[in-house]
């Protein structure tokens, strides 16, 4: 028998055998994967970032998150611009799907068998995030779209250490799909995703506006508003992806491309590749600020965790942010997938469709021989009983020196007036009470004759002379009128 080893064979053959070498057994090739490519200081093909030679340590402890090592990147550079877009922008807090609040009314299975267990296990993504971790990413983000097999379609940095990767090999770090499972045809070719130009293996917009008009009450425009579906479990669905896979702070309630294309596909029963998905969601452009909210926080520790950089970097010594959450029962409510009323449960599902078919269309002549709904009945008006308005009062006569001389004479008038009245009552009052204790009155507190003070109290108007230039349907005539009558009386005395 021979031996394997080059020394056994050598003493065989001093001992005179004759017995000719065979060969080691060859073995079948074994595949080589392509590996997750780090980027090489010597390689200049590959891509490089620079960061400040000065922070170049591994901290021991909670440091500020402007002073981490990882997100020090050297001035200028196009990595600093964008973290210098986001640094002020907060973490987005993620929600995540409520079976039990599920199973207590009703639809726990009916999610299950519309999302699938592949979709459920990537929404369910509960990991911690850290605000470094996410900075760091999004700031290094490159991703060539289209570039599905190149192994530089995309490329990142986590713990100063720069990755460029394939789809399959980002699938895998993902923790959406296992190395068994990108090597399957499926993988290749599952729908990518929902874009504006022609690409292999996608969708555009004439599919989603044919599956939004199935499930909403509003046409397809560049605002679809989650509530104007009309399947609740719909909702809930678009919700949850607007909180895991598609994050957005601001536009909770409007349902973007990739959100209507992976329900597009759950509902229409095809394959999705996750990876895509993920890929273009992370490459949303993000405005950054302290009023938006900075997503995908969860998938990114889970990246690091499969990539090693938490072994490096402890997670005690970094910043954590939100915890993932679920929905709460107002929310639901305000999205109208929850009643407002004890005892809570799911609304039902609004009658449809209730979206104009276009013009030519074979489902055209199917709606209009069924009942039409109430969106599609002609709205038809109450009769208003005629009311007559009154007419507009001519404006008053422009207030000039003479007219307000004469106004001002007029208010004076009144006010003496009014004095002598007064006065007259008292003088009344004291006479009265002198006349019931039998108290002779003198001659000089006799009362007045009529000439006196009837006569006196008759010249006034009683009406305030302040009316005539406030009311303005007397216009210029009721001026005059007023100034005529006062001229006369000061003729009169």
């Amino acid at each position: 028998m021979a031996s394997s080893s080059r020394r056994g064979r050598a003493r065989k053959s001093g001992a005179g055998q004759t017995t000719p070498q065979q060969d080691p057994p060859q073995q079948d090739p074994v595949p080589q994967e392509t590996p997750i490519i780090q980027i090489a200081v010597d390689d200049p093909k590959l891509r490089k970032i620079e960061y400040q030679a000065s922070y170049n340590f591994i901290p021991d402890m909670k440091v500020r998150r402007a002073n981490h090592p990882i997100l020090k990147f050297e001035l200028s550079t196009p990595e600093w611009n964008k973290y210098d877009k986001l640094k002020n922008t907060d973490l987005l807090q993620h929600r995540v799907i409520d079976w039990l609040w599920l199973s207590e009314i009703g639809p726990k299975q009916e999610v299950r068998d519309l999302l699938g267990q592949r979709l459920i296990d990537a929404l369910e993504c509960i990991q911690p995030q850290y605000e470094e971790l996410v900075l760091e990413f999004h700031s290094t983000w490159l991703h060539k779209e289209g570039k599905f097999e190149q192994d530089t379609a995309m490329s990142f940095s986590l713990g100063r250490q720069v990755y460029e990767m394939n789809m399959a090999r980002f699938a895998i770090v993902s923790g959406f799909y296992t190395e068994e499972e990108v090597k399957r045809p499926e993988f290749v070719t599952s729908l990518r995703g929902a874009y504006s130009k022609p690409r292999d293996y996608g969708v555009g917009a004439t599919e989603l506006r044919e599956f939004w008009s199935t499930i909403s009450d509003h046409l397809f425009t560049t605002t679809n508003l989650i509530t104007s579906v009309r399947n609740p479990v719909y909702r809930y669905v678009l919700m949850i992806l607007s909180t895991t896979l598609v994050g957005q702070k601001s536009g909770e309630n409007k349902a973007n491309w990739i959100e209507l294309f992976i329900l597009m596909c759950r509902v229409q029963n095809r394959e999705i590749n996750l990876a895509t998905v993920l890929a273009d969601s992370i490459s949303r452009s993000r405005r950054g600020g302290p009023r938006a909210g900075l997503d995908m926080g969860p998938y990114i520790t889970r990246i690091a965790r499969n990539l090693g950089v938490l072994d490096k970097y402890l997670p005690e010594f970094l910043h954590e942010g939100p915890k993932t959450v679920t929905f709460g029962l107002k929310e639901l409510q305000q999205a109208g997938i929850v009643s407002w009323m004890e005892p809570y449960d799911r609304k039902p599902i609004r009658q449809g469709p209730q979206v104009q078919p276009p013009e030519g269309h074979p489902a055209e002549d199917v709606m209009l021989q069924i009942d039409p709904t109430h969106r599609q009945r002609p709205p038809q008006r109450h009769e208003l009983l005629a009311h007559q308005y009154p007419r507009r009062q001519p404006p008053p006569a422009p207030l000039t020196l003479e007219s307000f001389s004469v106004y001002v004479e007029q208010r004076f008038d009144r006010l003496e007036h009014l004095i002598l009245t007064g006065q007259d009552r008292q003088e009344d009052a004291l006479r009265y009470i002198m006349s019931r204790h039998s108290m002779g009155i003198p001659d000089f507190f006799q009362p007045r004759q009529e000439g006196n003070s009837a006569g006196t109290a008759e010249r006034f108007d009683p009406i305030p002379p302040i009316r005539v230039f406030g009311e303005g349907s007397s216009g210029a005539g009721g001026r005059e009128e007023s100034s005529h009558e006062s001229d006369s009386e000061h003729d009169e005395d």
